[in-house]
């Protein structure tokens, strides 16, 4: 029976965190930060360090799972949260022999250790509106102007940049682009967890509404350190039969429509006229 190191979380042998780290990045590819190394778990839901090219004092602790968020500075920093939840209680074991937890207990505990933990739905949020239709939103902490999150949206509600910020400190910075001369969109995730790592994808719609990656690369430093470059996915035929077919029902559905209410206003307005 495994027993959970914190919270639901077990602590990962060594083996299994070397298979999961590769396992995770066959699933993520690229996109997953250079040296990720887990060591917590919990149904494909991970707490993980980040490797370097060179040695470092303290690599941040991030939670992997939809996404990646920092949640400690260091291990050192996790260890002493978790350590002080056990001697305070904020973590116990019930009748039943189970970890449990009290979350308000924890949350406080965790605030000690990382003052800038606030969940982004706590966050106090600005919104600018500029000229051009575009918006730049900020969300703050909530007890001071210290800068979580900054969002750049196109005035169709497109999100053009995307900014983390950890004490103070830009980490991550994502930007789209959909206007790249031979490519549907343009992908760059930047972090500075450690080293400057920059992650880019070329895709291309190789069928109607299909989009595929074309091109990924990895760069840190500066240097390029890997780049993918995907064969081309053949059109599915019967996708397009398919898509050609709607297009049609949808443009003969739309005629009607407009056929059936021009009609029933002639018909309201003719009931409605004054008799002479």
């Amino acid at each position: 029976m495994e027993v959970a190191f914190f919270r639901y979380y077990r602590f990962l042998p060594l083996e299994e965190t070397l298979e999961e780290s590769n396992l995770c990045e066959e699933a993520w590819g690229l996109s997953l930060p250079f040296g990720w190394f887990p060591l917590f778990e919990f149904e494909g839901e991970f707490f993980a360090v980040v490797g370097a090219e060179e040695n470092t004092e303290n690599s941040l602790i991030l939670h992997t799972y939809e996404g990646i968020d920092i949640i400690h500075r260091s291990l050192t920093n996790m260890m002493l949260y978790i350590a002080e939840c056990y001697e305070t209680g904020a973590y116990y074991i019930d009748e039943s022999g189970n970890l449990e937890e009290n979350r308000v207990a924890a949350k406080n505990i965790l605030l000690k250790y990382n003052p800038e933990f606030h969940s982004i739905l706590e966050a106090r949020t600005e919104t600018v509106n500029n000229l051009d239709g575009s918006q730049v939103i900020n969300k703050y902490h909530p007890e001071s102007n210290i800068l979580l999150e900054s969002k750049i949206i196109d005035r169709k509600g497109h999100t053009l940049e995307s900014s983390q910020y950890f004490q103070g400190k830009l980490y991550e910075r994502i930007t789209y682009n959909r206007e790249i001369e031979g490519f549907n969109d343009y992908f760059c995730d930047e972090n500075w967890f450690n080293d400057y790592e920059k992650y880019e994808r070329f895709s291309v719609e190789y069928q109607y509404k299909c989009v595929t990656p074309k091109i990924e690369r990895r760069y840190i430093n500066g240097v390029l350190k890997k780049e993918i470059i995907h064969p081309d996915r053949k059109r599915d035929n019967l996708f397009l039969v398919f898509a050609l077919f709607l297009s049609i029902f949808q443009f003969i559905f739309s005629i009607f429509f407009v056929i059936y209410h021009s009609l029933r206003y002639k018909q309201q307005n003719k009931n409605n006229a004054p008799l002479n």
